[in-house]
């Protein structure tokens, strides 16, 4: 059966490739600091988001939505989530809710929606919608937050969790989302699959993970009707046939590294592969660095190469 992002795909085909890129509301190129220079592959991830929440006959009705952009990384995730902000500001939603997993991402994503001052800023220098001036605020929770307002909470999936199960004094709690429509942001939202991606194989320790992190997202997604639920990652592992089902009519965009190189936007790629064994495989990519690094000292060029190994598992 044909993901979501491949209907639009064939939409696409058959009405002309600029049929999404025309359907960008202007409210968001005008409110984007970059807004003039944004990027084709951009434009449509913007014009798919504004056809799915307006036209989309086959958008289930009366639930929230949930969509995943699955986007390289360095394509500009954080800017979608901005000018998606503006957007549904114009469409009626005050209160955003921005999780991730690392504090250190949080701490960027600050300066590219609330420091002005920042190189990273991503909105212009006045926000306006409608003729009226607006603000972006960070919030602790959107009981008192003015509704004239964007008004962002942000924090980390385990400092959801805390804050809602283990309530504290001006932090967000459940009632935040009983009477709200709420737009959920997760940047790099494969962290919230551990459930998904465990099937029943999950031990105590992974269950208890998995209650803490996708549970309670979803307790507050399914809150409210309205509620939309929108998933950033580079590397949801649609592989896994669980986690490919979960996705499968939630995708709006893939644009993975290797299209985004094709389009020219990365830096070139060299690929070496070897079928050595894993130690084998580590020496040979420590004996390779030490030779960039010879070469680099060579040409009196104070460069460090690093190397990074990653595996697919913790163990």
């Amino acid at each position: 059966m044909p993901k979501l992002y491949e209907k639009l795909s064939v939409i696409s085909e058959a009405l002309g490739e600029s049929f999404f890129k025309d359907k960008v509301d202007p409210i968001i190129l005008d409110n984007l600091k970059l807004g003039s220079e944004i990027r084709p592959y951009q434009k449509e991830t913007f014009g798919r988001f504004i056809y799915y929440l307006n036209d989309y006959q086959a958008r289930p009705k009366g639930v929230p939505s949930q969509l995943l952009f699955h986007m390289a990384t360095g394509s500009g995730k954080t800017l979608i989530m901005a000018g998606i902000i503006i957007y549904l500001y114009k469409k009626g939603y005050r209160n955003f809710l921005f999780f991730v997993n690392s504090t250190n991402i949080i701490e960027k994503t600050l300066d590219n929606f609330l420091n002005p001052s920042s190189p990273k800023y991503l909105f212009a220098d006045v926000v306006s919608i409608a003729g009226k001036q607006i603000r972006i605020k960070e919030v602790a929770n959107f009981q008192s937050a003015n509704q004239d307002d964007i008004n962002i909470v942000f924090n980390t999936i385990q400092g959801l969790h805390s804050n809602l199960n283990t309530p504290k004094e001006n932090s967000v709690t459940y009632d935040d989302f009983e009477d709200k429509k709420i737009v959920l942001i997760s940047d790099e939202a494969h962290h919230l699959n551990v459930e998904t991606r465990k099937g029943n194989k999950l031990t105590k320790e992974e269950l208890f993970e998995s209650i803490s992190w996708e549970s309670t997202v979803n307790r507050i997604f399914l809150s409210n009707q309205d509620n939309l639920l929108l998933d950033f990652t580079a590397t949801a592992d649609l592989s896994n046939p669980d986690i490919s089902v979960k996705y499968e009519n939630k995708i709006l965009i893939d644009y993975p590294l290797s299209q985004y190189r094709l389009d020219g936007y990365s830096k070139e790629v060299k690929l070496l592969q070897t079928d050595l064994e894993p130690f084998e495989r580590a020496l040979q990519a420590v004996i390779l660095n030490q030779y960039r690094l010879k070469v680099f000292g060579k040409n009196k060029l104070l460069i460090k190469p690093v190397i990074l190994f990653k595996s697919k598992t913790i163990a």
